[in-house]
């Protein structure tokens, strides 16, 4: 996978300070804005850019961002895809609307972020990720674009049906070739309760405020993983925490910064549309699948005929236990698309 995602990204890329400023969190909403950027602006450390190339060179230069390959990351993701259309200031160092009462955070929070979660370079093959209020789908983009080299997943998880839906949208246009790969997918669902499914997580990261830290992202979280969440009340100061688990599932904290973030209001989804959008997500893996192991297969049959000079029957395939059991997955893989398909059926809206 990373030789057909290193292609795709060549061919992609050519195509008392303080108090001053303390009253601006609650006059305005300032969604991820932290106070040590308060501090830094007012000793003119302007971070906005003209281009994204220059917003992250920018924000390295004010040290916010550290590691070679972030910068890398984050001038690969175009803010400029996950914002509304036309809106002005795309690359800014503040929150911007996205609709459905939300916001993507500050350009600088992203780095924060992706520091703090992957700044060692430690990042093992197959690891996932998972990004909860993924808003506009950014961060989980970027995600997706460092797990990706390594086989690994991002998740995106959002309460609003909009929101996911416009992620999609996001990630399709600006790295399709991350959507085509498989390594990227998002969930309508209360982040809180994470994404069990798909557990463990290697990294998670929480855009919302909480007050007290959800058990279930814990238990979710990967030895040797890292949860990156804010804490604290709405409307002051919070801490940003670095929440890492060891091989024997203790886990420790540490303060990143304080910031001011906005809680999650959780929605009820609308039931139906949320099974819809997680059925077509199943068809989509099982379509990749089955593509996959079509692929396999007619590979397998090539290298049978190359040594026998002849095309395998069926006994011979009944002989190889590999051969055997691709089948009979690819016509468990054939079965389970008919009846997605019928169930999605089922869901679609009708005039």
């Amino acid at each position: 996978m990373r030789v057909v995602l290193a292609a795709a990204r060549t061919s992609a890329q050519r195509l008392g300070t303080r108090r001053a400023f303390g009253g601006l969190a609650s006059q305005q909403n300032i969604d991820g804005l932290s106070n040590d950027l308060l501090i830094s602006l007012s000793m003119n450390h302007n971070n906005d850019g003209r281009t994204q190339a220059e917003l992250v060179a920018n924000l390295a230069r004010n040290n916010l961002l550290k590691s070679d390959f972030l910068i890398e990351t984050m001038t690969s993701v175009d803010r400029l895809h996950f914002l509304l259309p036309d809106q002005e200031g795309m690359y800014e160092d503040k929150p911007r609307n996205i609709g459905s009462n939300a916001t993507i955070t500050s350009p600088h929070m992203h780095a924060i972020a992706l520091q703090a979660l992957f700044g060692d370079g430690d990042i093992p093959m197959g690891s996932l990720a998972l990004d909860i209020g993924c808003g506009s789908g950014y961060l989980t983009v970027c995600m997706a674009s460092i797990l990706a080299e390594r086989d690994g997943v991002a998740y995106g998880i959002d309460h609003a049906r909009d929101l996911v839906q416009s992620s999609r949208r996001n990630a399709e246009r600006s790295h399709p070739y991350l959507v085509k790969a498989d390594a990227l997918h998002f969930f309508q669902g209360d982040g809180f309760l994470g994404l069990e499914e798909k557990a463990p997580f290697r990294y998670i990261h929480v855009g919302a405020a909480v007050e007290d830290i959800p058990t279930a992202l814990i238990d979710q979280l990967a030895p040797d993983g890292r949860l990156l969440i804010p804490v604290g009340p709405e409307g002051s100061d919070q801490d940003l925490l670095c929440i890492k688990k060891d091989t024997q599932g203790n886990t420790t904290k540490e303060k990143i910064m304080s910031v001011v973030f906005s809680r999650m209001h959780i929605e009820p989804p609308d039931t139906e549309e949320a099974k819809r959008i997680q059925l077509e997500e199943k068809v989509k893996q099982l379509y990749n699948e089955a593509e996959s192991l079509t692929k396999e297969i007619r590979n397998w049959q090539a290298k049978f005929k190359e040594e026998h000079s002849s095309r395998p029957g069926t006994s011979d395939i009944r002989k190889d236990p590999i051969a055997n059991q691709m089948l009979q997955r690819f016509s468990t893989v054939q079965s389970d698309i008919k009846r997605t398909t019928a169930a999605l059926r089922v869901t679609e809206p009708h005039e």
